[in-house]
């Protein structure tokens, strides 16, 4: 029997709640990319390894290519990705296929899946809207795992922009905000968009807890942002009392979680490793 191996990082709980129902359906076992990236060597006794990932700026994280560059002998390993994306994929895939492809391996499958964005400018998605993704995402779940599971290859799904971001309707939703952002950074400048906690902030740490880069410290119980964010927005979107913006800018961002992911879920995956 091929061992399964399902890898994924998370900001807001969207692609851990999509690794962990591909997981339980090819009866998997669920890996965080962060805790294992110490590693010289990922994946050794695997025989299928699915990579589960979300799109930030159309394309996959940088930590990803980091990801792929330590995985054992890939060239013999089935692999597979799944993204997930707020606005659209575009050739988010292709990019991953070449990080694949760059190791010697090759990326037999590719999919991606539309969840709720926590993106800057495209407002609020109401609950019906959310559920409705949801349901497609649980539609979707038994192609993906009939496809693995038959080792199928060669499916690279990617949109192009007329069909993914202008007829999609969000270009001309996000146009006021995205116009607001420039206006702002040719003011202020980009610095004046970094991280920082207004007055409602307690100190709890919350921030510096699930942050999955490991990218905040607490200084006099006030956070404090290194160099290394990748912009999942988790510190943002967990903080309790939503004390976390970018800088001043009063961005049209609006807090979302996964409704199945819980705190707890994200805290176990910064720290405890693996989970089956």
């Amino acid at each position: 029997m091929s061992k399964v191996e399902i890898y994924y990082f998370s900001g807001t709980g969207n692609s851990l709640a999509v690794a962990r129902d591909i997981a339980r359906r090819l009866n998997g076992k669920l890996i965080p990319v962060m805790s294992v990236m110490d590693q010289d060597l990922i994946g050794k006794e695997a025989d299928v390894i699915g990579m589960v990932f979300p799109i930030y700026d159309f394309k996959p994280p940088k930590l990803l290519a980091d990801f792929i560059g330590k995985l054992a002998d890939i060239g013999s390993k089935y692999l597979f990705a799944v993204s997930t994306y707020g606005v659209t994929p575009l050739k988010a895939m292709k990019k991953a296929d070449a990080d694949v492809a760059a190791q010697g391996g090759k990326l037999s499958a590719g999919f991606n899946v539309q969840m709720p964005h926590n993106g800057i400018g495209y407002g609020d998605i109401s609950v019906d809207k959310q559920k409705e993704m949801f349901r497609n995402w649980d539609i979707k779940l038994d192609v993906v795992a009939d496809y693995v599971d038959a080792r199928k290859e060669g499916c690279l799904e990617t949109t192009n922009v007329m069909t993914g971001f202008i007829l999609s309707g969000m270009l001309f939703k996000a146009l006021p905000s995205i116009a607001s952002l420039l206006w702002h950074v040719m003011r202020h400048g980009w610095a004046s968009m970094g991280f920082i906690a207004d007055e409602k902030c307690s100190g709890c740490g919350t921030c510096v807890r699930v942050c999955p880069m490991q990218n905040i410290s607490m200084a006099e119980q006030r956070p404090c942002w290194s160099d290394h964010c990748v912009s999942c927005f988790a510190c943002i979107q967990w903080c309790p009392r939503e004390a976390i913006r970018l800088g001043n800018y009063r961005a049209n961002l609006f807090r979302y979680r996964h409704p199945e992911v819980k705190l707890s879920d994200m805290l176990r995956e910064n720290r405890l490793g693996s989970t089956k």
